[in-house]
């Protein structure tokens, strides 16, 4: 009952059914004349179908017309059926026309939509990046999701030579390569002579394609590079088709630019708190290398802790600046050939806290990186200085710090000392776990510098000392 419910009301049907009963009885019942209002009953049939349903509604009118016309036989006037029929055959084509466009607007909106929803996907993306090549990444998978053009570039300018930084498609085996023309610049995408026929020149599979480009810029039209559109076919890129790649170029040049920029200020941050490590040593000639040996090993225990990207430059930065308050000590204390009096000793122990005064007032170091300076001579059973902290208490980098300062110290040979040896500095370590050093942390320091890896960063830090072996290498 329900299917032949719906049956009865399908709007095609009725109006199927309405049109023949007005046919049947406008051809038995009225003039010939009535016999023109027979279109108002397929209008229904025409809006449904657009202009495809004119193949098979015009022949219904156009029959049913010329039926009025013959009955009764013998009465047939061109005239007469062209009069009944014509004004129904072009009301019925507006319709269709009608329903096109409404179809070709419903079309339009539903891929406008489509497209700001991926757009919005792929800015999301791109602004969650951690890194310029995962960046990048998401924003090529961004406008290959698009579909606007199958095959995608990215490229950038390397010692002026064009570079497929990211690829999608046809383009993909170039990625990472040099492209075979390189007569462009990096400014030639900016201008509006750029022809992206240029950086195809050589590319086989380019023959025959339609292409087009879009500039990646960061502020100040500070060119990144470009991305580069191409699909078969000679159907040229529509002007709302680069529009919208170039409002998600536009966000990725936004991005990259801005991440690129403060990559540069971090790399100017490290380069000074370096050199201000590097400027003590110039001073304390006992500890020349010093800097960059903590520095490095730090970092690498700090990677076998698990500690992220962030952590691990707040603990470089430390390493760079832990003896940074030696600055405040007079030369007679620093550089004193033979071993310092209490007063001495307790005056070198401000170095810390004379170091931390200092940093605390540079706005861009963070709290872990003054903690390293603060508290790298804590011990790990509250023996240590200056607020002889205890275990846990103390924050983790100083603790990693202090293992590696620890086996420099031992490690690299002194005016005063030589450099022990590997049993040495491995019997010493583990002597001092629980008391100065966090045990934890000098059994993962131990296994790293007792594996082959690490036993040969060793020499490759220090090469010019002597070198027992290592106990656990071969």
């Amino acid at each position: 009952m329900t299917r032949l419910r719906r049956t009865f009301y399908d709007p095609k049907l009725l109006s199927l059914l309405t049109f023949l009963v007005w046919v049947g009885f406008s051809l038995l019942f009225l003039p010939d004349d009535y016999q023109a209002f027979a279109f108002l009953f397929l209008i229904p049939l025409t809006w449904q179908a657009g202009l495809r349903g004119l193949g098979w509604v015009v022949p219904l009118l156009l029959g049913s017309n010329l039926l009025q016309c013959l009955y009764p036989w013998g009465g047939f006037s061109w005239d007469n059926l062209l009069v009944t029929t014509l004004p129904g055959v072009m009301a019925l084509g507006f319709v269709a026309m009608l329903r096109e466009r409404d179809w070709r607007r419903k079309r339009e909106l539903e891929e406008s939509l489509r497209y700001m929803h991926l757009l919005e996907e792929g800015s999301l993306a791109i602004s969650n990046a951690a890194d310029p090549l995962e960046l990048t990444e998401s924003a090529m998978t961004a406008l290959h999701n698009l579909k606007i053009a199958p095959h995608l570039a990215f490229v950038r300018f390397r010692e002026g030579r064009p570079v497929v930084v990211s690829a999608r498609g046809g383009l993909e085996r170039y990625r990472g390569r040099h492209l075979p023309q390189q007569k462009l610049s990096s400014l030639a995408s900016l201008t509006d002579s750029f022809t992206v026929g240029n950086y195809l020149e050589g590319i086989p599979e380019s023959v025959g394609w339609s292409t087009a480009a879009v500039p990646v810029s960061a502020r100040q039209k500070r060119p990144l590079g470009v991305v580069i559109l191409a699909r078969e076919g000679h159907r040229p890129f529509e002007a709302k088709e680069k529009a919208i790649v170039n409002s998600l170029a536009r966000i990725m040049g936004a991005q990259l630019g801005q991440m690129e920029a403060l990559r540069q200020l971090e790399d100017a941050y490290d380069g000074t708190l370096r050199a201000l490590g590097l400027a003590l040593e110039f001073r304390d000639h006992e500890t020349q290398g010093h800097t960059r040996r903590v520095a490095a090993w730090a970092d690498q225990l700090a990677q076998d802790v698990g500690l992220d990207a962030s952590m691990r430059k707040f603990l470089r930065w430390g390493a760079y600046l832990h003896d940074i308050g030696k600055l405040s000590i007079s030369d007679h204390i620093l550089r004193k050939p033979g071993k310092l009096t209490e007063e001495e000793w307790e005056v070198m122990k401000t170095h810390v806290t004379k170091g931390w005064e200092m940093l605390s007032r540079v706005p861009f170091l963070p709290q872990e990186t003054l903690e390293v300076v603060r508290h790298h001579h804590e011990n790990w059973d509250g023996t240590g200085y200056p607020d002889g902290l205890k275990g846990q208490d103390i924050p983790l980098l100083a603790r990693i710090f202090a293992v590696v300062d620890t086996f420099d110290a031992l490690y690299s040979p002194r005016p005063y000392k030589r450099a022990w040896t590997p049993a040495e500095i491995i019997e010493e370590l583990q002597r001092l776990k629980g008391k100065k050093l966090d045990p934890r942390l000098v059994d993962i320091f131990i296994r790293r510098i007792t594996s082959p890896v690490g036993k040969g960063a060793m020499e490759a830090a220090n090469p010019s000392r002597s070198q027992g072996a290592w106990p656990g290498s071969p």
